[in-house]
């Protein structure tokens, strides 16, 4: 299927996990991607799947920076003839209960989970408010984005606002035929969680509360978010779509 032949796609932490299992699918699809990373080797990493060069375009760019993504997404919107999704993976995790977590790691987890999801998504509309055509957002939130989860307060605070602002901005952007919606995934293995992989009784205690009977991969997670994007999602905006093994259809 090529679903996005013509179409411009920028995919923030695209150098692994599921921003690397997503651009792997757009391209698969026919896009352009603007694979956007906070290291080198991030970007090197996701310019590395690409079959042929001119159909992705690395920068490297920390998503805390507000001027710095809002110069980004106007550049690549002229450079590359417009934009038509944004899918939002940077971020990070911490451990943390409301007694002793840190400030200032709470105030990074925020800053870019959420503070930088604010931003790519600013930066997006303020590109594209005025053009035509498809466009569409997807941002990543998380199982603990719909559930609490003990001892991650900082990462919960972070992805339940992805949640919160992705309805916000539903009614914002739909006007402007901007569609906007979330993946909330659940443990899925990605570099973020590889070092609970190593002690097989977490991986059962883990296992078993998925309905499923596992963890998630990348592709599957990947495989949603860039539904979502499609025009076969054409009628979805507003929505935190739990793509997590039945995690949070149960207590």
């Amino acid at each position: 299927m090529k679903r996005f032949e013509g179409r411009t796609v920028v995919v923030t932490g695209a150098g692994s996990g599921i921003g690397a299992a997503s651009v792997k699918r757009l391209l698969a699809e026919g896009a352009t991607v603007v694979a956007v990373d906070v290291t080198q080797a991030g970007v090197d990493a996701a310019l590395s799947i690409a079959a042929e060069e001119d159909q992705i375009h690395g920068a490297v760019l920390d998503v805390c920076d507000h001027p710095g993504t809002v110069e980004l997404l106007a550049e690549m919107r002229e450079k590359l003839g417009g934009l038509n999704g944004l899918i939002n993976c940077a971020g990070i995790t911490g451990e943390g209960s409301i007694v002793d977590t840190d400030p200032e790691k709470h105030r990074k987890i925020m800053a870019v989970n959420l503070d930088g999801t604010i931003n790519m998504c600013q930066a997006f509309v303020l590109a594209v408010q005025d053009d035509s055509g498809p466009r569409a957002i997807v941002n990543i939130s998380s199982g603990a984005g719909v559930l609490g989860v003990p001892n991650r307060l900082s990462y919960v605070a972070s992805k339940f606002g992805i949640s919160g602002i992705t309805k916000s901005m539903s009614p914002e952007l739909g006007p402007l035929g901007i569609r906007v919606n979330a993946v909330a995934p659940g443990m899925t293995r990605t570099p973020l969680v590889e070092y609970m992989m190593e002690d097989p009784a977490a991986v059962a205690r883990i296992n078993a509360k998925h309905p499923i009977g596992r963890i998630g991969h990348p592709e599957e997670i990947a495989a949603v978010i860039v539904f979502l994007l499609t025009d076969d999602a054409s009628f979805m905006t507003g929505s935190v779509v739990s793509v997590d093994g039945g995690q949070t259809a149960c207590l």
